[in-house]
């Protein structure tokens, strides 16, 4: 691993995510040789903050090195600017990261069409057999499908890219190391084995209620385009939509019901100018005229989109909610999830932005009220009235 790394790692760990890294990289584009520079140097362009410029003087090499080390001995990779194989997409980013640290092979993105599958948490079952299937399809035709490794329709759309034996890359809201979501270790590895799991946040920084946002960025900028599958007012998968726009990135979106609120967020998104699409062949179409030596639409069937119930979802009911007004606010918040499936404590504090330990007290109230009870396992649902 190249010493210079250690160098793009102190700067991302002095610095962070930035709306100006363009303009850092511009004036200093060799973190070597900011590191050594002298403050007056450093000022001269002015495109440091006091703040920054105070980190920048406080900040040592020494937990860069061992940051280093540590992703040499488990096998990560950092790739900064300085590589080829950084993605081509991100440089065109103000607030670009100055380091990503790798699982897999991240050249897989290299002369592809790129297409970022999100949406909800909590799907229905049409919208995850939509999103698997399209994501299926879009790897057949060529293309590498990226999505944030998240439950739901993030997951639906790693798996459909496994199953046609394509390309996928899942980029984190954490660094790796780091105790998250850990019933979807097994599809991570699976991704990092067959494309790569990637963040710009060195190992074992934790998930919160900025980081994921942040993560957002990166999706939509390495990608040429973003489907929403299902989202509503409030979904995360918006912002990423609203970053690929920033962005001047293509943005897609399926259809759905007026009559759930599922689907607000995609309907708004239609309604403002993203395009309806029904299927891998729509997202690409134009790509393919862009980029004919990439993609092969005749790859894609023209059977329709099945949603085949599992057993086990087949026999799910609709539990009633109980009244929220007598709870508190954290109660309130975390209540407010909760509807036919099970929920993991660490997606409950990415969509509340309430600390784990906030968490887990509210949902213990909530088991002694009876309002909801664990599933045998990690996970918490809705308890049946009697």
């Amino acid at each position: 691993m190249s010493d210079n790394k250690k160098y793009w790692v102190w700067l991302t760990l002095t610095l962070g995510p930035s709306t100006r890294n363009d303009e850092i990289l511009f004036a200093f584009p060799d973190p070597e040789k900011l590191y050594n520079a002298t403050e007056k140097e450093r000022m001269i362009d002015g495109v440091f903050t006091k703040r920054q410029l105070e980190k920048l003087d406080n900040s040592k090499l020494a937990e860069a090195e061992r940051i280093v080390a540590l992703c040499k001995k488990r096998g990560w990779q950092i790739v900064t600017p300085d590589d080829k194989i950084y993605p081509a997409g991100l440089r065109k980013l103000n607030d670009m990261p100055f380091a990503l640290f790798v699982d897999g092979d991240i050249s897989c993105l290299r002369g592809k069409v790129i297409i970022a599958v999100v949406g909800t948490r909590k799907p229905c079952f049409e919208s995850i057999a939509i999103a698997r299937r399209i994501s299926s399809d879009l790897s057949k035709a060529g293309a590498v499908v990226v999505s944030g490794g998240a439950l739901g329709i993030d997951s639906a759309a790693h798996e459909g890219t496994l199953e046609a034996e394509g390309k996928t890359v899942c980029v984190l809201g954490c660094g790796f190391g780091y105790d998250y979501l850990r019933e979807n270790e097994p599809l991570r590895r699976q991704v990092s084995e067959n494309g790569a799991v990637v963040t710009e946040y060195p190992p074992m920084t934790g998930a919160s209620r900025y980081t994921f946002p942040a993560r957002n960025r990166i999706i939509s900028g390495m990608s040429h385009g973003v489907l929403v599958v299902e989202a509503g007012e409030k979904s995360g998968s918006l912002i990423t939509a609203q970053r690929a726009a920033d962005q001047r990135r293509d943005v897609f979106a399926i259809p759905g019901s007026i009559l759930t609120t599922a689907y607000n967020g995609a309907n708004a998104l239609i309604r403002d100018g993203a395009k309806a699409v029904s299927g891998a062949k729509d997202i690409l179409a134009s790509y393919a005229v862009m980029y004919p030596d990439r993609l092969n639409l005749d790859a894609i069937g023209d059977e329709p989109i099945k949603v085949e119930l599992s057993e086990e979802n087949q026999n799910l009911q609709t539990v009633e909610k109980q009244d929220d007004s007598g709870l508190d606010p954290d109660c309130k918040a975390v209540y407010n999830l909760f509807e036919e499936k099970p929920l993991h404590p660490d997606d409950i504090c990415a969509d509340t932005g309430i600390p784990l330990s906030r968490v887990a007290t509210a949902l213990f109230r909530l088991q002694v009220i009876g309002y909801i009870e664990s599933d045998g396992g990690k996970n918490y649902k809705l308890k049946p009235i009697s």
